[in-house]
């Protein structure tokens, strides 16, 4: 048996109503940003930029085996000396060179310096910080980090071919 259009339907459950969401919640008072606390970096010492400079420098053609490691040794924490010469057995065949360095100080007393360093496979940081130690300041950090593959290259002198 069919049933005729004539028929009632049967009722349907009752379907919810879609509301806009603006309509169901709360206006929000426009919120006020607080203001963020100035905080103001000191004036930076350009002695101490020069000095990272050139530690940083030295560092690196310490690495190369350019220069002797000693020559740090007043600026450099021993443990720090005795890691770049550690550094320099596996640096000294990818022929560091140093391009460009980065200084911030921080506080009065704190400066950290970036290094970018090519290597004869791609770029690294080195990377460091100086305290200032009465009135010189001293690295109390230094961190260069080579890759799996920088360590696997070794430099070979191979005949060129024509």
């Amino acid at each position: 048996m069919t049933t005729s259009i004539a028929e009632p339907c049967p009722p349907l459950p009752h379907r919810p109503v879609l509301r806009r969401l603006v309509d169901i919640l709360p206006a929000a008072a426009p919120a006020t940003p607080e203001p963020l606390p100035v905080t103001t970096l000191p004036a930076p010492d350009p002695a101490a930029s020069v000095l990272a400079e050139r530690v940083l420098r030295a560092a690196v053609e310490i690495l190369g085996g350019r220069r002797p490691a000693q020559q740090l040794s007043g600026v450099l924490r021993p443990e720090l000396l005795t890691y770049l010469v550690s550094l320099q057995v596996a640096a000294a065949q990818l022929s560091p060179r140093m391009r460009t360095v980065r200084t911030q100080q921080h506080s009065a007393g704190t400066l950290e310096a970036v290094a970018l360093v090519t290597v004869s496979t791609g770029v690294r940081a080195l990377a460091a910080r100086f305290d200032k130690d009465g009135n010189r300041w001293q690295c109390t950090a230094l961190q260069l980090r080579f890759t799996a593959g920088d360590l696997a290259t070794r430099r070979t002198h191979r005949p060129h071919r024509p």
